[in-house]
């Protein structure tokens, strides 16, 4: 097939959040089998620039726009830009960052050299591009938002204009999807309850919706003779408020219950863009780890790895990520979405109260015959089911449905 994949981001794979990682995977997996077109951008942030530079040299087809502002003034317009953007109303911060005027005119140019089978647009913050015309198109949504109360928890006074800012825009964000997915002809989830949510919110667009987990890369399974006794992982972008929600039950709830039992088990949180209330986590028995340049060696020295998330949707790649190296994990039923839709369980400890949550954190700290098995299974479980050409297989599954005009939802 001539796919084209149009992505807000360049791919990384040791990158910050689950995107960059997921399209790693994405674009060296398709592009075994197909002819693949890759189109993004990138700017200025901590990286970009040589994940771009990589990509270029990969002997892919890779279209990229240059966002970069390298003087405070350009910068300084660049957000004056935005703000009169989002000021006019309908569109969320997200789509205004990553929509960059250079991917249309990238978008525009290929569309008048080539044609595609089919379109694939990843997030719906791109979805206000203007798509080829004539192929079908499909947009993967990572994770579909519901409607929520307001989050009447500001913070100090200092925090209070982001905090009503960033309130607006997500009622902002949750109305953008439903008009997003409107303009796609299929729409690619990764988890059961995503594809519920859109049936809830958009009832008309539920035939569109197709389900299927994602993949990576997966790495080198990690040796246990690395572990450090009795250390419980966390790892997390705080910049995403569920991972905000985990941390604090874990570190304020979960853990000083695991430590009635095991004096002597500590807590390793690890993330980008903490904030000031996830450092003031940090105490005995709890260590954070802001913004560390990899999260390979604090992987390699926990004992268990837990995901204790409660709200929010799509599927975890901090889960994929533990599985794929070989550790026991802990994780609520909503952590184990995208890792139960196959005829075999997932090799994943869940509970989903803090109580039988901190009691399987502890049981598995203090057995490492489970702690073994678990091991065993997870890293069988991630080549079985999530490795980069399994998971491209599944998509050009759903591609070539896109294309023959098929609706069915697929679970893999």
């Amino acid at each position: 097939m001539k796919i084209l994949i149009v992505a807000p981001m360049v791919p990384q794979s040791d990158g910050a959040g689950a995107i960059p990682i997921l399209l790693q995977a994405q674009l060296t997996g398709l592009a075994a089998g197909n002819e693949v077109t890759f189109l993004s951008a990138f700017g200025d942030e901590p990286g970009e620039a040589e994940a771009a530079e990589l990509l270029l040299g990969s002997g892919l087809d890779v279209n990229l726009a240059d966002r970069r502002q390298p003087s405070s003034g350009a910068r300084w317009r660049r957000r004056l830009r935005f703000a009169r953007a989002w000021l006019r109303g309908g569109r969320p911060w997200r789509s205004i960052w990553f929509c960059d005027p250079g991917i249309q005119a990238e978008l525009d140019r290929l569309a008048g050299e080539r044609d595609f089978d089919v379109v694939v647009v990843e997030d719906s913050a791109m979805a206000t591009l203007r798509l080829p015309p004539g192929a079908p198109a499909v947009l993967t949504e990572h994770e579909v938002l519901r409607p929520r109360s307001v989050d009447w928890h500001p913070g100090a006074p200092g925090n209070w204009a982001r905090w009503a800012l960033g309130e607006l825009d997500w009622r902002r964000r949750h109305r953008f999807q439903r008009r997003a997915w409107s303009r796609f002809d299929r729409v690619l989830v990764f988890s059961g309850r995503d594809a519920e949510a859109i049936a809830e919110l958009a009832p008309e667009l539920a035939d569109r919706v197709l389900v299927s987990p994602f993949g990576m890369i997966l790495p080198a399974p990690l040796d246990p003779a690395l572990e450090a006794a009795d250390t419980v992982l966390f790892v997390g972008n705080f910049t995403h408020q569920p991972n905000r929600d985990a941390v604090a039950w874990l570190a304020d709830e979960i853990m000083p219950a695991v430590r009635r039992r095991l004096p002597e088990a500590k807590l390793r949180v690890v993330g980008s863009s903490p904030t000031p209330e996830v450092l003031a986590l940090a105490g005995p028995g709890v260590e954070i780890f802001a913004d560390a340049p990899s999260v390979e060696p604090h992987l390699a020295a926990a004992t268990v790895v837990v995901a204790p998330v409660r709200t929010g949707g799509g599927m975890r790649m901090k889960v994929l990520e533990a599985l794929a190296a070989g550790k026991a994990v802990v994780t609520t039923s909503r952590g184990t979405e995208g890792f139960d839709c196959f005829e075999e369980p997932p090799p994943l400890a869940v509970a989903d109260d803090g109580d039988r949550f901190a009691a399987a954190i502890a049981d598995l700290l203090a057995d490492p015959g489970r702690r073994a098995e678990l091991r065993q299974r997870a890293r069988a479980f991630a080549e079985r089911h999530y490795s980069d050409a399994i998971w491209a297989r599944r998509l050009e599954g759903i591609y070539e449905a896109a294309r023959n005009g098929g609706g069915d939802t697929s679970d893999g």
